[in-house]
């Protein structure tokens, strides 16, 4: 850590007392309202096929299913992407093993591609409902909209997603203090986000050596000095915690071998297991802050002076 900032911004004798403040400020969690369900994603995913689904409709509790399913197939090809979704599954060519108790495996192929079918591929898809159990689902358990079903699985899906969302939420607080920070300092000083640091290039900076393939979360340029800042946050230990320690003590020393400048931005629960490895990073790292120190202005102030 560079001692005079810390101890000048926090009013502290020595880092020891930095150190204390950084663990006893650890965040619980950064889940916040909009964790859960990104609602908005789940929307659009069912919306876009909205018409589909309405032919589909048809089929729910029809007793002459297989033949309303044929003429659904012949004149509204269109449908097909739609299949898979109704089984949580997102890809539009699906492998099935037939039977796995005998000497030869058979794999079929089932393409849910927007085309028009032969007699031969209508019977298969009409094999597909019936082993997988969609033809029961829409003669025994499907009311009336396959809208609101999609729904339903749309939100499991999106659960998913939770992982990347935890990440993002930290980011993107982060990105709008540093926003605050730039509006404060004038034209001065610039942000890019989310690039590989080759593409820096063209701005006629000094890439660092050895990263020129390795993605940047945020960069920021100031007069004579690019910065970079790198983002995470742990809700749980592990080895992963620790491997990434030494992994930005060794970036920080890349990007000094051009001038650069580096900020580490990490909290969550996870760091309780891993303290020590924490220590070490705060030992050799010139810049590391939790959520608590960027709210309170110390990143800003960062920014600023260095």
């Amino acid at each position: 850590m560079k001692e005079n900032i810390y101890l000048n911004f926090f009013k502290f004798n020595d880092l020891s007392q930095v150190k204390e403040f950084f663990f006893d400020t650890l965040l619980e969690t950064n889940h916040d309202y909009r964790f859960f369900v990104d609602w908005e994603k789940v929307r659009e995913n069912v919306r876009k096929f909205d018409l589909e689904l309405n032919i589909l409709n048809a089929l729910i509790r029809d007793t002459a299913f297989d033949e309303k399913l044929r003429q659904i197939l012949k004149k509204y090809p269109e449908v097909l992407p739609c299949i898979p979704l109704l089984l949580a599954v997102r890809e539009r060519e699906i492998k099935i093993a037939e039977d796995l108790s005998v000497e030869e495996i058979k794999i079929s192929d089932y393409i849910f591609t927007n085309r028009s079918l032969t007699d031969e591929e209508i019977d298969q898809v009409l094999i597909f409902f019936e082993r997988t159990g969609l033809k029961a689902f829409f003669m025994q358990l499907a009311t009336s909209s396959l809208q609101d079903y999609l729904y339903g699985i749309e939100v499991g899906s999106d659960s998913n997603a939770r992982k990347n969302r935890s990440g993002n939420i930290a980011e993107e607080i982060i990105k709008k203090k540093i926003s605050k920070t730039i509006d404060d300092c004038g034209s001065e000083m610039s942000m890019i986000v989310q690039r590989k640091f080759k593409s820096l290039a063209r701005s006629n900076l000094q890439v660092p050596r050895g990263l020129e393939d390795r993605q940047f979360d945020v960069v920021v340029l100031k007069p004579g000095r690019a910065i970079n800042i790198e983002i995470n946050f742990y809700n749980v230990g592990g080895s992963k915690p620790q491997e990434i320690v030494d992994s930005y003590i060794n970036r920080q020393r890349e990007l000094k071998q051009s001038d650069w400048e580096f900020i580490w931005i990490t909290d969550g629960p996870g760091w309780r297991t891993g303290r020590s490895q924490l220590e070490k990073a705060l030992d050799e790292i010139e810049f590391v802050l939790n959520l608590r120190m960027v709210n309170m202005g110390l990143l800003s102030k960062i920014l600023k002076d260095i």
